[in-house]
């Protein structure tokens, strides 16, 4: 194996709040230095028989060839920003080392490389780490090691929780996380003054296991389809089995996908890191059908749902893409109220996701006195379909209650909209008069709203500047709504992360900065904490969330409920 940078103690268990509500036990590592003259020595000499491994070797990379302040330049390297060689001076691995050095706010650090030349089934990855300045930086500062799909492209594509099947994050101060979009599967704190070893296994394969040495105990491990583990000093980070963690889907569906591997920061936080000894190759395990009782594909998980509790199942379209929307309605309702309505879109980048996402706004709109609306629409987990449908759904559910706004006890035009995240996105073409593509012109709303509310939203999918563009085809600018606004649109209101990494907050502010140029009405709230979960991760800012939204429906004469 590589050199081992630390000894390990396992200490106490601790919990932690995760997102969305969940707990995750978090293991306490207490490091000790290994001696600088027994790291170099057992790092010299490496090979893949030492290893124990025995695989095809894609990248091995000590950095020992460059000059000091040289920027590394592997024949695999795809992408290389604010990395330089320095004098590693036995603080990890040995001789020279990559220094990564996101000391720039406006500008991203980055180290990509495509491992081979083209997509892997399965890879092994290991790298000894050094945080170079573990007293500076923010809580949430860190660098991002991710493993996406094999690619010939020059350009960024592990920088964003969409396009890399997992990240491994090493946050400047006190912590290391495994993510897969924006769950946090593993957490645990570490010691930052002391450098550490990282080993991991990638198995991408649909269905069949992959095993791999343990490197605690040498036993053999099962590692399960479509899954990564890792290990930190051999041992597990946080509470992961053994078998892994599952991957993003989106990602990794299919055999032999990823190849990409790379480092990546935000833009807007500095992060300080070394890293030495990156080894990258084919694992030498066996590949063997996993058993039918493990196998759980996202795509099997979710149900489109026929009630919630304490809604009203309504169907907004009938045949072969019926839908159903689901009617929250205040205490002495009665269809003659003409009361104000709020209707909130799910978030799940229109591939995960249920009505039970949005239903507590609902449930929350109809305890104001308004008729609170969680409609479904069409996703690719439950319906293998792209967010054409997605739109589509949600400006047909908009325009259905505009039409049986007596049924329902409404003003029809005291409607409101929101949504988080890919439902901001469905939300934002209830707004647009136009009919975007693969969408019936029939079902295209009567009126505008009378205000939009957005969450961390998606309102960027152009191929320059948006959000996962390949999901729309030719349709990237088509479907992106800041460049389809109309002359004269419904106030706006947003809340964004400025560190969100999945739908990036420069997007947010681009919309926003449209929309004022235009005279339009919007307010962009600036989040400074958290992600793209941040409501999830401070529970104080779900709560501004919550006092922002009263505000606004208030502003615009949505409450009280009656005029």
């Amino acid at each position: 194996m590589l050199t081992k940078a630390c000894d390990v103690l396992v200490g106490g268990l601790h919990v932690l709040g995760g997102v969305g509500n969940r707990l995750f036990g978090v293991i306490v590592l207490s490091l000790s230095l290994l001696n600088a003259g027994e790291l170099a020595a057992e790092s010299e000499g490496t090979s893949t028989g030492d290893r124990g491994l025995g695989g095809t070797v894609y990248l091995h990379e000590t950095f020992a060839s460059y000059d000091v302040g040289a920027i590394p330049g592997n024949p695999s390297l795809q992408r290389i920003d604010l990395v330089s060689v320095v004098e590693g001076d036995g603080r990890v691995g040995s001789g020279k080392v990559a220094h990564f050095n996101d000391s720039d706010t406006d500008l991203g650090g980055a180290m990509e490389y495509n491992v081979g030349e083209g997509s892997r089934g399965s890879l092994y990855v290991e790298l000894d780490v050094l945080n170079n300045d573990p007293s500076s930086g923010e809580s949430s500062a860190s660098v991002i090691l991710g493993v996406g799909q094999w690619g010939p492209g020059k350009g960024l594509v592990l920088n964003a929780k969409a396009t890399r099947a997992f990240g491994f994050e090493m946050y400047q101060q006190k912590y290391l996380k495994l993510r897969v979009g924006d769950d946090t599967t593993a957490s645990v704190k570490y010691d930052p003054t002391v450098p550490f070893n990282v080993k991991m296994w990638v198995n991408d394969h649909d269905k069949n296991t992959l095993s791999y040495k343990r490197p605690d105990t040498g036993e053999t491990a099962l590692l399960d389809p479509d899954s990564v583990v890792v290990w930190v000093n051999d041992s597990l980070l946080g509470e992961l089995k053994p078998s892994g963690s599952p991957m993003n889907r989106e990602v990794t569906k299919g055999d032999s996908v990823v190849g990409r591997v790379g480092f990546s920061s935000s833009s807007t936080k500095t992060a300080d890191f070394l890293f030495d000894n990156l080894h990258i190759e084919d694992p030498l395990g066996e590949s063997a059908p996993a058993p039918a009782s493990s196998l759980a594909p996202a795509e099997t998980q979710e149900v489109t749902l026929e009630q919630l509790p304490g809604a009203e199942t309504m169907r907004y379209r009938e045949g072969e893409n019926a839908m159903n929307l689901f009617v929250y309605k205040p205490n002495n309702w009665k269809p003659g109220d003409k009361r104000s309505a709020f209707i909130y879109f799910f978030g799940g980048g229109w591939t995960t996701g249920t009505p039970q996402k949005s239903a507590s706004m609902a449930a929350w709109a109809a305890e104001q006195g308004m008729v609170g609306i969680a409609p479904d629409y069409r996703t690719k987990n439950r319906f293998d379909t792209s967010p054409h449908a997605s739109v589509a759904d949600g400006r047909a559910a908009f325009n259905w209650v505009l039409k049986h706004a007596d049924e329902l006890g409404i003003d029809p035009a005291r409607v409101a909209v929101g949504g988080t995240s890919a439902g901001g996105h469905v939300a934002l073409w209830t707004a647009i008069e136009k009919s975007p593509p693969r969408s019936n012109p029939a079902e295209a709303p009567t009126q505008k709203p009378a205000a939009v509310f957005l969450v961390s939203a998606v309102t960027d999918t152009s191929s320059d500047t948006g959000y996962t563009p390949s999901r729309f085809g030719d349709d990237a600018v088509a479907l992106s709504p800041v460049h389809q606004l109309d002359a004269k649109m419904p106030p706006i209101v947003m809340f964004h992360a400025a560190y969100d990494e999945l739908v990036h907050y420069s997007t947010a502010v681009a919309l926003h900065d449209r929309l004022i140029a235009g005279r339009n009405e919007c307010e962009l709230i600036t989040v400074p904490v958290g992600g793209h979960g941040f409501t999830s991760e401070y529970a104080q800012w779900k709560t501004k969330v919550m006092a922002k939204l009263d505000e606004v429906l208030k502003r615009e004469g949505l409450l009280p409920i009656v005029r």
